[in-house]
This record gives C-alpha cells, structure tokens and sequence, in this order.
C-alpha cells in the first residue's frame, strides 16, 4: 500500500493480518522491500516492509525539497499511525539500520525490541563526515549518469563478494532490484541518507531501554567493530557474529538470521 505524506511517499508491504506487535524490516542502500522477502516468508509472525524514499515504490514528493533523517523518521510514525500500529520490533539492515537507530531516538515509545544489522551509529568526527558527504556525492553521480554501470560496480564491492556462492536466488534477487530503481530517485536517496549527512547518535543510543540486538558476519571486521562499540554503550544490547556471513547476513546465512529473529520476536 502506498501512503503518501508531506515529503515521501511511502511503499509499504504488510501481512494479512496485524494481530500482534509486528516486525517492521528496513533494507539497506538499493535494496527494497522485496529484499526481506525470503524472510518473511519464513516467519509466522506478522511483519512489514518499507521502501526507504528513492527506492523500489517509494518517492520523494520533489526532488528539489531538502529531505533529512528526520523527514523518514516522522513520516514512517505518521505512515503506522495511519495502520493503527504503536508498538514495533524494528529491523533494519546497513542504511536501514542507521534509520532505524534515527526512529527509535525520536519514537523510544513505539520500539518493543531493536535488531540491527551491519550498521552504525554514524560518523563523530565532522571533517570524516564532509569526506564522506562528498565521496557520496560523487556516487550519485555516477547513478544519475549510467544506473547499470553503478550496479554492477556496487555488487562487486568486497562486502558482497561471497553472495552469489551463499544464496545465489537472493543474489540474483538483489542485482533485479537494484537495476529497477529510478536513477533521479536512487541517487537523491544516498545524497539524503549518506552517513555522512546523518547526527552521531552515539548519546540517544546511550539512553535505549529495550532490548536490542547486533547481528554481524563473522566476515565483516569493519562492521562486527562497530557492533562492538554499541555493544559497550548499552547494557541492553547482545551481540551475535554469525559464521559464512559477510556484511549482509540476511543473505548469506539465511537460516541463522532467521533463529535470531525468532528470538527476537519472543
């Protein structure tokens, strides 16, 4: 269903029948709903999925308007308002992960347990942030320019390099999805999501009270580090590092994830 607000509007697949707290997934930079398929189909609990703004079916309203994390955080409690949802175990993975941090700081109120996947709380240091902000900038570009090139630049990147060998259906799902995003949209969304466009919120992730759980693959050094720093800041938080799993474990060790998740829901 689509849910037009303010700035975006969102795509949102849902489950026939929300009759418990669900759990709302939120994939990673080119992905979309569709990339948490394979999970949900697995799962007997009720869940969502959303488009983040600039992929899949979702949009920005205009293109011109300036759009931040809190624009996504806001419109997504006003989009679960809209479906009598107020409370939520909340997923999100990579990109997803960093919105997801960003909504349960603004919204602690709506948030039944956190899980994220290889993410982080965002860049301290400002000048890391401005490098950042301009590499990415960059890259969008080169998404305006020729959206298959970036594609299958992107898929080659070292973090997904063992994807096709763990689970190549779902590989190949995710070079599908990635190719049918709208250029315009796609690189507004990396521009507007960049980590180094996004608060660190090392302080909000301080004060979460709820349970919260941090899935890296074992493969992932950079990432299963930043789990740890979360680790530190929270007593709430657990850690889980999962074998034959790279930065997206989702993918690669379908069958593990879905054991966190079923703990998760409990």
């Amino acid at each position: 269903m689509y849910i037009k607000n303010t700035k975006s509007t969102l795509f949102i697949s849902k489950s026939k029948n929300i009759s418990d707290i669900p759990t709302l997934f939120i994939h990673g930079f080119t992905g979309s709903s569709k990339s948490w398929s394979g999970i949900r189909s697995k799962l007997s609990t009720s869940t969502i999925a959303v488009d983040i703004p600039g992929h899949g079916k979702s949009k920005f309203n205009d293109l011109s308007d300036t759009y931040f994390f809190k624009d996504f955080s806001n419109e997504l409690f006003i989009s679960l308002l809209h479906l009598k949802i107020k409370k939520i175990n909340l997923c999100g993975y990579s990109l997803g992960g960093r919105l997801a941090i960003t909504f349960a700081a603004k919204y602690p109120e709506m948030i039944s347990s956190l899980l994220l996947e290889s993410t982080s709380l965002g860049i301290e240091d400002r000048t890391d942030r401005e490098i950042r902000y301009k590499k990415d900038l960059g890259m969008a570009d080169s998404i305006k320019e020729n959206l298959f090139e970036f594609s299958k630049n992107w898929s080659i990147n070292k973090l997904f390099e063992h994807q096709s060998i763990r689970n190549e259906i779902e590989y190949n799902n995710q070079k599908v999805i990635r190719e049918s995003h709208n250029k315009e949209q796609l690189a507004n969304s990396l521009k507007t999501f960049s980590v180094g466009n996004m608060p660190f919120l090392r302080n909000q992730f301080q004060k979460f009270s709820f349970p919260i759980i941090i899935v890296n693959g074992k493969d992932d050094i950079k990432y299963i580090k930043e789990g740890r720093d979360m680790l530190k800041l929270n007593t709430h938080a657990k850690q889980y590092i999962i074998n034959k799993a790279s930065h997206n474990v989702h993918l690669e060790n379908e069958e593990s994830f879905i054991e966190i998740l079923s703990d998760f829901n409990n």
